[in-house]
């Protein structure tokens, strides 16, 4: 889907356009083939495989990111804190694999693994396991490394896998846009899923509801992490700001907030990354996001620079949502 197409999509998604009939017929028959299969998975003719181990899948009903990676390193990061023994599977989003499922480490090339399993193998002590089918992905994974616990980054309309725990995210600035199944809206699944699952957790500033946020902690060099600085020695300093994810204005906001003169540079969501991409007619500093940094492995750029984000979650949904996971682990 070209970044053109994307633009138009979420005018009618997010800004009341008017639905093109043709949208609106393609939705009613992606509506009834989605409950449709969620009765067969239901009535046992497509079969769910239990997993000898908690599952606890991080995901959303609706397109576009969410921030599900960055939720699902925050909660590895916080088990492991607390002795529990983790392991991630992903479907590796845009990776192209000879053999499946597939251990990804920090090594790995994105091209191999998807750009957010790998994200989460470098942020993470975690075994990172991805595949097509999730659920032969989660057996590997148990037998391989024997965790506590697996946590399934996306995946909550992957039924084959049989879960545990489904938390769902939505973004708080766009929520569920015109609430309209595609395409003539961004749901995967109809609103009332959510009255299904166990938690609801909002990406920004929610009112009287679970949320999380995003404040940038520092930036690193591309390819030398050890060089790093403050976002607030660039404030005199007009900034490239460079993102191949699914809103990238709130990349470019948020650095905006903290004081840039950013220069916006969307790219597609997950789009391939080349030294082209990094050619400008000034030599000002180029901001990236981690997600688009595990895709520069081996380019040789100059002044480009990657923005690390620190998640902050509401306290009472990080008590909240640890007491849900532990309480899955010791059942």
């Amino acid at each position: 889907m070209s970044f053109l197409n994307q633009k138009k999509l979420n005018k009618i998604w997010y800004k009341g356009r008017n639905v093109p009939i043709t949208y609106k017929a393609l939705s009613g028959i992606f509506s009834s083939l989605s409950e449709l299969r969620k009765k067969m998975y239901g009535f046992g003719v497509l079969k769910t495989k239990k997993i000898k181990c908690p599952v606890v899948v991080v995901g959303n009903i609706s397109v576009g990111g969410v921030g599900k990676t960055p939720m699902v390193i925050w909660i590895v990061n916080k088990l492991q804190a607390q002795g529990v023994k983790v392991g991630v599977v992903s479907r590796g989003y845009g990776g192209k694999r000879e053999h499946e499922p597939l251990l990804v480490i920090p090594q790995t090339s994105s091209k191999a693994s998807g750009d957010e399993a790998l994200l989460i193998a470098k942020h993470t002590n975690a075994p990172v396991f991805v595949g097509k089918n999730r659920v032969k992905a989660a057996k590997k994974l148990l037998l391989d490394y024997r965790v506590d616990i697996i946590i399934a980054d996306d995946g909550l309309q992957h039924y084959a896998l049989d879960r545990d725990i489904e938390i769902v995210l939505i973004d708080a600035k766009f929520g569920l846009g015109n609430e309209k199944m595609l395409p003539a809206g961004p749901l995967r699944e109809k609103k009332s899923r959510l009255n299904n699952v166990d938690m609801v957790i909002y990406k920004g500033k929610m009112q009287d509801a679970d949320y999380f946020e995003y404040e940038p902690l520092m930036v690193y060099a591309l390819g030398d992490t050890k060089n790093q600085k403050s976002i607030e020695s660039f404030r005199n300093q007009h900034i490239n700001a460079l993102a191949g994810i699914a809103h990238p204005d709130s990349f470019f906001n948020m650095l905006s907030n903290n004081g840039l003169a950013v220069v916006k540079n969307p790219l597609n969501d997950h789009e391939v990354l080349t030294e082209e991409h990094f050619q400008f007619e000034n030599d000002d500093p180029i901001f990236i996001t981690e997600k688009d940094a595990v895709k520069c492995l081996g380019m040789k750029l100059d002044n480009v620079w990657v923005v690390v984000l620190k998640l902050v979650v509401k306290k009472q949904t990080e008590e909240k949502l640890m007491k849900l996971l532990m309480g899955a682990i010791n059942k």
